[in-house]
């Protein structure tokens, strides 16, 4: 068949033939030929399942590929294409109003290069699992996959086609579900990956800290701190420090599978940190841990560290702190700026929101925050105190149980003694720095120890203000022991023994007694003693000394 058309902007074009698969024509003096019916629609794009089954029943209702492709504004060769098609398929009668769309999916998904370019792609969709898992292997790039895919198969895609059918295939694996989240129902935490730094200002060393970032996903209302390690203690007093910020308590706590967390990692039942699990008991809170390499069941706090990273990792970088609470404060600056940052789909921000729908749900915080409670064995030594190894102090208990092995029970603030199941001793903690001190209560004394350590905790003001309570001749005879030694403390002992006889003698005589030695000039306690047990302060008081006459003493005339 050859006939003419004439087109603007060329001339001359002859038709010399045409057939199913080829079109050959002339082109001003030229000849050319192009695609046919099945090359033509390859380039064609495939149409969607309510405009195919648009095309099959109007074709069965006309019976005109010609009257369906007006009707419908296509081509004839779309017509025919998706015919041909759905009678390769076996879909008789050729109807789209009685078909589902199981039946007209694989007219979607045909190409129009018919089963070879069809089977081209299955084969690399069937594969894509494998070759999306060697992708994370070191070192291994779509371009070295591609390499060895098309060393397999020469007729295979081309290194683009073969990228977008890769990502197309990701993209359908790594689904994700909406979730709804309820308002205070939950807080994540987790540890920022990368961490920051703070400088010892006298070793110059540069010291590494642990982030820790906790959330409420509901509102997305955020806490950041930085702690010294991921050790138990350390991430304890960090959910101590997040629930206080958030000032209140939610139904749980979710967490990835950290050591500091979770001791056994299980789907159903995890085993948690004898630690976490007190801080559980003490707040009446929830543990949960997410599934192991499972990051999208703290998708939250996932994309909080992001968001810290940007809101405060980039603000504090160049900057330079010298202790944990220096850089904590300027963290918590920064906190209150990425809180208040108004959302950018939605109205409000981090914190109104929270005020606003989350803190009333919240329950209430304890008086006490939780304190960590660690437990050691020791024996009560011979001078009735338990050794704490910790900090390596001493800590008393009733003599009555020297020698006998007891549970010591101590947080930060406090030491409790444990025998036989009682409680029998209870102190406050030495601070920390302090080492090898004894911290001992006088009840936990026998008396004859008792005595000894109130002798030695004694000065000279205590001694004169208990001779005042017995009369002005005591003090002054307590004040004269006092200047008989050069070392002051080693007549106390000796003051002892006088304010002792008052016990024994009455305050009374004790007072004439002293008011005896007062007329003599000089007062110990061994003449006091003698006086008390002779009764001489019975008897009246002594006669002035008559004075001494003796040829080598001069008279007050010799120092006119």
């Amino acid at each position: 068949m050859q006939s003419e058309l004439h087109i603007q902007g060329i001339h001359n074009i002859v038709i010399q033939g045409v057939t199913e698969s080829t079109l050959t024509l002339h082109v001003d003096g030229q000849l050319r030929e192009v695609a046919g019916n099945q090359n033509s629609a390859a380039m064609a794009k495939n149409k969607r399942m309510d405009q195919i089954k648009d095309i099959l029943s109007t074709y069965a209702s006309c019976k005109s590929v010609k009257e369906t492709a007006r009707r419908l504004r296509v081509s004839r060769n779309t017509v025919r294409r998706y015919l041909r098609q759905a009678e390769q398929a076996g879909l008789a009668p050729l109807d789209g109003r009685g078909l589902d769309e199981g039946s007209i999916s694989p007219l979607v998904l045909a190409k129009a290069t018919g089963g070879e370019a069809e089977g081209r792609e299955a084969r690399l969709r069937a594969e894509a699992g494998r070759l999306l898992q060697e992708l994370k292997g070191v070192g291994v790039t779509r371009h070295l996959l591609w390499g060895g895919y098309i060393a397999e198969r020469p007729e295979g895609y081309g290194y683009s086609q073969f990228c977008e059918i890769l990502r197309q295939e990701a993209s359908r694996r790594d689904l994700t579900l909406s979730l709804a989240h309820e308002p205070g129902a939950e807080m994540q935490v987790d540890f920022a990956g990368k961490k920051l730094h703070w400088i010892d200002a006298e070793t110059g060393e540069l010291v590494a800290c642990e982030v820790l970032v906790a959330v409420l996903p509901y509102s997305q209302y955020c806490y950041a701190v930085a702690l010294p390690s991921q050790q138990a203690a350390d991430f304890v007093e960090g959910l101590n420090q997040a629930l206080l910020y958030m000032g209140g308590l939610p139904k749980a706590i979710l967490s990835d599978n950290l050591k500091s967390y979770v001791t056994r990692a299980d789907r159903y039942e995890p085993d948690f940190n004898a630690l976490c699990a007190q801080l559980s008991a003490h707040y009446q809170i929830g543990l949960q841990a997410a599934r192991v390499r499972k990051p999208k069941d703290k998708a939250s706090v996932e994309n909080m560290v992001s968001n810290v990273y940007r809101g405060i990792y980039a603000i504090l970088r160049g900057q330079s702190f010298h202790s944990l609470q220096e850089l904590n404060q300027a963290i918590a600056q920064e906190l209150e700026r990425l809180n208040a940052k108004p959302f950018q789909k939605r109205p409000g921000s981090r914190r109104s929101c929270f005020e606003a729908e989350e803190r009333h749900l919240l329950r209430p915080l304890p008086s006490d925050l939780f304190e960590i409670k660690r437990t050691a064995w020791a024996k009560v030594q011979r001078n009735y105190h338990v050794f704490l190894g910790g900090e390596k102090n001493f800590y008393s208990v009733p003599y009555q149980h020297a020698g006998k092995r007891a549970e010591v029970v101590y947080t930060s603030k406090s030491v409790e003694v444990f025998i036989g199941g009682q409680r029998a001793a209870v102190h406050s903690r030495l601070p920390r720095g302090s080492s090898y001190r004894y911290q001992t209560m006088e009840g936990h004394m026998p008396k004859n120890h008792s005595e000894w350590r109130q002798a030695q905790g004694y000065d000279g003001a205590y001694f004169i203000a208990e001779a005042q309570k017995i009369g002005p001749a005591a003090e002054w005879a307590v004040q004269q022991i006092l200047l008989s030694r050069i070392y002051e403390p080693q007549a106390y002992l000796s003051c002892r023994g006088v304010l002792s006889l008052a016990k024994k003698h009455t305050p009374q005589r004790l007072e004439r007694a002293c008011g005896r030695c007062q007329g003599a000039g000089k007062a110990t306690y061994t003449m006091l003693k003698n006086i008390l047990a002779r009764n001489l302060d019975q008897e009246g008081s002594p006669p002035p000394p008559a004075p001494l006459e003796h040829e080598n003493i001069r008279g007050p005339e010799s120092y006119q």
